[in-house]
């Protein structure tokens, strides 16, 4: 086992525990848990598309055939960096065990965190070269009368519009949403019973994913669903990790502390993350108000 002392310099965790936090954070992204993972290098990599299909045509018996080609784009899934700092007293870190924890702990749901903001929401999402789902269809979904003819229609409409939709991802208000939806008995739809299933685990035949960063900003988005196979995302090499007592700045350039000097070290976590995706193949889906655009 290594020690932190205060004259530590330049540490670099082990790969084993690096590991554990790059799981963590898929475990933690419920982006990474929908969409298909791509290897990437540092310059990253272009998907070609298929958008058009040849058509064919009737012809007579001498008749010339018809000439059609298939028509193609491509997208490009490109690396971005999220990283964040932290500064912790070499009293406080005085055992590493203790320091391992933290990381294990912390830095992965706030990884995946801003990830999934940037890719569902466009929060603070690079301005090029980084798809969103920002801009795909809103969809309602509201509350109902027990037993109505709109009992569950915001979540047919939302199959209507993306037929090959696979998936459904909902923040905890989303589950509300659905759980509310009922019979004419009053119990709810969605579950078999309401006193032994606390959460929705397939709505109209497809699986349920839950994520606290599903929800805007406004909590106006309450859901999204589609076909994840339309989204791809890609990492380099992982999460980087490091410990060093050199000095930190803020945002504005200002020494936040100088480190060996002050008793102080710096734990620096760092991803290259790339994101791609047709939003058309997805919806928003609003609690009945006008959802938050992300930017």
């Amino acid at each position: 086992m290594v020690d932190v002392s205060r004259e530590t310099e330049g540490l670099i965790l082990p790969p084993e525990v690096s590991g554990e936090i790059i799981q963590n954070v898929q475990e933690s992204s419920v982006v990474m848990a929908l969409a298909d993972t791509v290897q990437l290098n540092g310059t990253g990599a272009v998907f070609q598309e298929i958008l058009g299909d040849p058509e064919p045509a009737f012809v007579g018996e001498t008749e010339r055939k018809p000439v059609s080609n298939p028509t193609f784009g491509s997208r490009t899934l490109r690396p971005h960096k999220i990283a964040v700092v932290s500064t912790y007293s070499d009293e406080f870190l005085r055992d590493l065990p203790g320091l391992f924890n933290a990381l294990v702990g912390r830095l992965p749901g706030a990884l995946a965190r801003t990830f999934d903001l940037a890719a569902l929401h466009g929060i603070g999402a690079p301005a090029a070269d980084f798809d969103t789902l920002k801009d795909a269809q809103e969809i309602a979904i509201e509350n109902t009368t027990p037993g109505s003819e709109d009992a569950y229609q915001g979540f047919l409409s939302a199959l209507a519009a993306v037929p090959k939709l696979n998936r459904w991802a909902l923040a905890p208000q989303g589950e509300i949403v659905a759980l509310s939806n009922r019979d004419t008995s009053g119990y709810p739809i969605f579950v078999n019973s309401p006193a032994s299933d606390g959460s929705v685990g397939r709505i109209l035949g497809r699986e349920v994913y839950r994520s606290e960063t599903v929800a805007d900003e406004e909590n106006n988005v309450i859901g999204i669903a589609g076909d994840w196979s339309k989204a791809k995302y890609g990492v380099v090499e992982g999460v980087s990790v490091d410990i060093s007592d050199n000095p930190v700045y803020d945002n504005s350039g200002s020494l936040i502390t100088a480190g060996w000097q002050d008793n102080m070290i710096a734990v620096r976590a760092e991803i290259h993350i790339g994101f791609i995706a047709d939003d058309s193949a997805f919806v928003r889906l609003t609690n009945g108000g006008e959802a938050d655009s992300g930017e």
